[in-house]
């Protein structure tokens, strides 16, 4: 019989374990071999008396601790148990129902363990539901704990840890109050605090010896005090009692009535501008969002074809300033340009003309294509429909977005331009912009002859890619030859791979000689 709780239990109480490995145990056989790291161990039959899990066995000299079983195995063994050796067994080897007293040892330590933790009725260890209990030392409790009601020990204390609080249930249950100490070692509360009559506070000295033995509450810098209702009390301020102009203060310093300032009790003050010597004045002037400077006047200055007009607004508050531009007089626009302009029918003069950056690459210029950027155009021959057009659908390298997009619709897409009015057998450069959406492409340029029975050039493969490049290709005519074509296209002989899809093209250009242009004019029809 155990002797818990009056005293802590010994090997006399619950008794002595004894091992099991004769006198007629549960026992049964093996019906194949078992070696040393099997985990199941196969039998005649578990039969009754084998607990259905965690028993122990004895095979030989071995003790086998089994998990569970069925009617003829013992699964989930673990093989050398209680400081014996997993070993090898023969079949037909005894297999015993067995307990140990390793086994029985260790619950009986986990027992007294528990026993001297718990302690023992004149000095437990624990906090008990019911009953009053004196308890040492410094005790953890789990979040939540409660604490039974009771009459207040004359002595005694309970020891929070820093982070810890008291807390009461709400009136209504629905949450918490309570005091906790905050980070400055004050305690602080999350509800309001009523004191009965007479309470006082601390015991360190104040100035006022009539106050010494009343205490101070003290309010954080950043806090202050509330009164809801009732008076709030304190020391004489210092102020002489009396009736002022617009307070008066009674013997404790107090302003006990009062009266609102009028605009007669500021005295009058006027500043003349000569005192404002320093400083920045209101009137900041800007010129594009910079500061030019702050001054007292702003002068506006009229310049060339420039006129100002000015009016006083004082109903709202400012100036009112028009500003008008006269047009250019005779001379002013020769003076700017260099040169008197033709203006005037039959003017004309001789040279060689600069075009301007408006859509062009730069320098002097020719071209003989017509529409260079217009592939659309029925000057561009699709050889029966074997390709179509969008027009303006990509941003050219000239930053513009007048690119066309040529799309295969056979799988001999050709787009082409005949040209006339050539010099006799003259030598002439084909030049174009070209490039994919994604990936490469190949295709070829080509001149041909007027009759478009030769190739005066190429077919020349290019390869294409996601950049803008521009290719070239420069054929000669045969004298008394003024004509020729120039041609973009897929050419299987040259293993181009335009048999599909999309190539994008801008800036056809023809111009006479071996490559004579680096530069490139638009042309229209």
């Amino acid at each position: 019989m155990a002797d818990f709780p009056n005293t802590i239990d010994g090997a006399s109480s619950l008794y002595s374990p004894a091992d099991a490995f004769s006198a007629k145990p549960l026992e049964t056989i093996t019906t194949t071999p078992v070696y040393a790291g099997d985990s199941t161990i196969s039998v005649e039959s578990t039969g009754l008396g084998f607990p259905d899990e965690y028993g122990i066995l004895s095979v030989d000299d071995e003790l086998i601790v089994y998990t569970s079983k069925n009617a003829t195995q013992f699964t989930g063994c673990q093989r050398g148990t209680f400081g014996t050796v997993a070993a090898q067994h023969t079949a037909g080897a005894t297999v015993r129902a067995n307990m140990v007293s390793a086994y029985i040892k260790a619950l009986q330590e986990a027992v007294v363990a528990i026993e001297q933790d718990l302690g023992t009725a004149s000095s437990r260890n624990y906090v008990r539901k019911d009953g009053a209990v004196t308890m040492s030392g410094a005790k953890a409790f789990v979040d939540g704990a409660e604490f039974g009601s009771g009459n207040k020990a004359a002595t005694g204390l309970v020891r929070l840890p820093n982070t810890g609080a008291v807390k009461w249930r709400k009136a209504d249950g629905s949450g918490d109050l309570g005091v906790a100490l905050n980070a400055n070692d004050h305690l602080a509360a999350d509800a309001i605090i009523d004191f009965a009559p007479g309470q006082t506070f601390g015991t360190f000295s104040y100035p006022d010896a009539g106050y010494g033995n009343k205490g101070i509450v003290q309010v954080d810098a950043a806090g202050g005090l509330a009164v809801e209702s009732g008076v709030l009390s304190t020391a004489p301020s210092g102020a002489s009692p009396g009736t002022y102009p617009k307070v008066t203060v009674d013997a404790k310093g107090r302003v006990t009535a009062g009266a609102n300032l009028a605009a007669g009790d500021l005295p009058g003050h006027t500043h003349t501008a000569a005192d404002i010597v320093s400083g920045e004045l209101p009137h900041k002037v800007q010129k594009d969002g910079a500061d030019v400077g702050t001054r007292r006047a702003l002068n506006l200055v009229q310049g060339t074809r420039v006129s100002l007009a000015a009016a006083d607004d004082p109903a709202n508050d400012r100036v009112s300033v028009t500003i008008s531009a006269s047009p250019p007089e005779a001379g002013e626009i020769t003076n700017a340009l260099g040169y008197v302009p033709a203006n005037r029918a039959g003017e004309h003069f001789t040279g060689a003309i600069d075009c301007g950056p408006h859509q062009t690459v730069g320098g002097p210029l020719e071209n003989m294509v017509k529409c260079s950027e217009d592939f659309a155009a029925t000057t561009w021959d699709k050889n029966g429909n074997s390709c179509s057009v969008n027009s303006n659908a990509i941003i050219a390298p000239d930053g513009n977005q007048t690119a066309d997009a040529i799309t295969a619709v056979t799988t001999t897409p050709i787009i082409q331009q005949q040209a006339a009015g050539l010099a006799d057998g003259g030598t002439y450069t084909f030049y174009i912009w070209a490039r994919v959406a994604a990936g490469t492409r190949k295709v070829s340029l080509a001149i041909v002859n007027n009759a478009y029975a030769a190739y005066l050039a190429g077919p020349t493969q290019v390869t294409l890619t996601t950049s803008w490049q521009r290719f070239k290709v420069t054929g000669t005519l045969a004298s008394g030859q003024t004509g020729l074509w120039i041609v973009v296209r897929q050419f299987a002989g040259n293993g181009d791979d335009w048999t599909t899809g999309d190539i994008h093209l801008w800036g056809a250009c023809l111009q006479q000689g071996n490559d004579p242009q680096n530069a490139y004019v638009r042309t229209w029809a």
